[in-house]
């Protein structure tokens, strides 16, 4: 009876494990969800085995409560910081025998604010009575604790769960997060789910992640709430601070010219957290264009006082009595919108945005090093986005929606001028003309929107920036501190492991096509390859794009002469003569795709 269930219950045997879950975006643990093990080496340590023998046994209800007390409690005693997401069958809540309030009070005993606890509910299970379910989850909700799905999309609840409990998180099921970078009906399923809970006011959680790959294209999709074994496995101590750090830097954008909430800060009227309410009245009454008003604890902000708050309550019959002599701290908002000066401004719009509290504010307070830079106008933020979108479209490729020419020499041009040590890489396909000869210039355009995303994942992926020159050619510019080669290397080896799809079965099996020649003849032409012309301009001698296209593209040549993918590392760092072409251009194999 000593390994019983009953018995693990009653000795308080079971161990929480704390997996994290990552905010990628701000580059933080949201917080982390309890997975609950019997003993080590014990007959009922996984959870199948556990779950499993309490509902043969009927101790559902027992074990829930044995669950959520052991993950509180080491929540507590190890003074975690974040959210505890903790998993419940919805059908425990349904048990006229499981006892109201237990969760409540083991939170106010240890002193736990209820708003950071978060229950979720596993969609794998049938829920057999959904009005009272919700009906219990409101009474959660009631209490302040909030409310996850869990496994959406596994199971038998789904869509219909989701719109009557409305939760505050939705966990994606791992099925359509594992290779989602390589599946497009999955991408399709998780960009519903992410319209969805816009609509609905839920923010989304991916789990399962195993790959960089998926973690990328997750970002690039809006999803910034992550879990999974690449960013941290479950463990009995929890994670303090993100490990992986190179994954949470965030998908960045096609071109790394966006502006940065510094242009929009302006310093502001603030308020010391001292500072008396009649005080801040009388401020706002001598100047009628103050609208908000940050607050400061050693310059630290700490709040926001909103112009029509102050008003209201002063208007009141007893507002001036009440709270003239109190200081700001009794009718500040406490949980201001705080962006670093260095954020982007399409990351600035998403926080703003995904905060159900401060889509309708007017300001937002800028810090730098934690400390306050100035206040931002919302619909400066919108105004100044809009221009940036606009500017791209005008831009960018139309086939690829990569930046095209003229960001791409703007690119070249600044780290040039700032005498950046950077390397250029100029990718090109070879065998591309009789390809688009033989299967037609709509299949050439996939291939070209192919190896479009296969650079982006690749590249932009790791922060570099990535242009469309035309056709088949695209352009990367590479940091000093990128391994660049290491990125070359993978692309070819992606681009050998997905091509055969774009071939038929007898051009596979003959390892190319046979194509009319330019002089008009048939001829055998083997599958595509990629070459990749690498330089390493010398800043000093290179005056502007033009001479860097030159190197590019004689690099860009002799990769071409080889049989097969290759990537070429150019030795010279200094404009050849201008006989050549000075613009990134097309040779003779580029047909006229866009």
């Amino acid at each position: 009876m000593s390994d019983s269930l009953p018995s693990l219950i009653a000795q308080r045997r079971l161990r929480p494990l704390f997996q994290p879950i990552m905010d990628t975006r701000q580059g933080r643990i949201l917080g982390h969800e309890a997975l609950i093990r019997g003993p080590a080496g014990h007959r009922l340590e996984y959870p199948a085995a556990l779950f499993g023998e309490a509902k043969l046994t009927g101790l559902l209800s027992e074990l829930d409560l044995a669950c959520r007390e052991a993950a509180i409690q080491a929540y507590c005693r190890q003074q975690m910081d974040g959210y505890l997401f903790i998993n419940v069958n919805p059908n425990v809540l349904l048990d006229k025998q499981h006892p109201r309030g237990c969760t409540q009070r083991l939170t106010r005993e240890l002193g736990i604010p209820a708003e950071r606890i978060v229950i979720e509910l596993s969609e794998q299970y049938p829920i057999q009575d959904p009005e009272g379910l919700k009906a219990a989850v409101d009474r959660y909700r009631e209490l302040g604790f909030l409310i996850a799905i869990d496994d959406l999309g596994a199971g038998y609840s789904g869509l219909k769960l989701w719109s009557e409990v409305r939760p505050d998180y939705v966990k994606i099921d791992r099925y359509f997060i594992q290779h989602i970078h390589q599946d497009p009906i999955k991408r399709e399923f998780v960009q519903s789910i992410i319209t969805l809970a816009r609509g609905m006011q839920s923010r989304v959680i991916a789990e399962g992640i195993e790959s960089r790959e998926e973690l990328q294209q997750l970002q690039s999709m809006g999803i910034h709430y992550c879990q999974g074994y690449y960013l941290g496995r479950p463990d009995a101590r929890p994670l303090r601070r993100p490990d992986n750090t190179d994954a949470l830097h965030g998908h960045r954008t096609l071109s790394r010219h966006k502006e940065t909430v510094a242009m929009l800060a302006r310093p502001g009227v603030t308020v010391d957290i001292g500072e008396k309410i009649h005080d801040v009245f009388d401020t706002l009454l001598a100047d009628s264009r103050l609208l908000s008003l940050p607050v400061l604890d050693q310059d630290v902000p700490v709040g926001i006082l909103r112009r029509e708050k102050i008003m209201e309550l002063f208007s009141g019959a007893f507002g001036r009595a009440l709270y003239a002599n109190k200081d700001v701290r009794h009718v500040m908002e406490t949980r201001p919108v705080v962006v670093d000066w260095q954020t982007a401004l399409e990351q600035a719009s998403s926080m703003i945005t995904d905060d159900d509290d401060a889509s309708a504010l007017q300001h937002f307070i800028v810090t730098r090093q934690g400390r306050y830079y100035g206040l931002a106008s919302v619909r400066g933020l919108l105004r100044n986005i809009t221009e940036q979108r606009l500017l791209h479209a005008r831009y960018a490729n139309p086939l690829t929606l990569l930046p095209g020419n003229v960001p791409i020499y703007r690119e070249i041009d600044e780290a040039l001028q700032q005498q950046r040590d950077f390397h250029v890489a100029y990718f090109d396909l070879n065998h591309f003309k009789p390809y688009n000869d033989v299967y037609g210039y709509a299949q050439g355009d996939k291939v070209i929107q192919w190896v479009a995303r296969l650079l982006q994942e690749t590249i932009v992926g790791a922060g570099q920036f990535l242009g469309h020159v035309g056709g088949d050619d695209f352009v990367a510019v590479f940091d000093a501190d990128c391994d660049w080669r290491r990125l070359c290397d993978r692309i070819i080896r992606r681009f050998h492991q997905e091509l055969p799809e774009f071939y038929t079965a007898e051009d596979r099996l003959r390892r190319g096509i046979v194509a009319q020649s330019r002089h008009g003849e048939q001829q055998f032409y083997p599958l595509l390859g990629i070459a990749i012309g690498v330089v390493h301009p010398d800043p000093q001698c290179c005056q502007c794009h033009h001479d860097v296209a030159a190197l590019a593209s004689e690099a860009k040549h002799l990769a071409k002469q080889h049989p097969r993918s290759h990537c070429l590392l150019s030795s010279k760092r200094s404009p050849f003569p201008p006989r050549e072409s000075t613009i990134f251009g097309r040779d003779p194999e580029t047909n006229h795709n866009k």
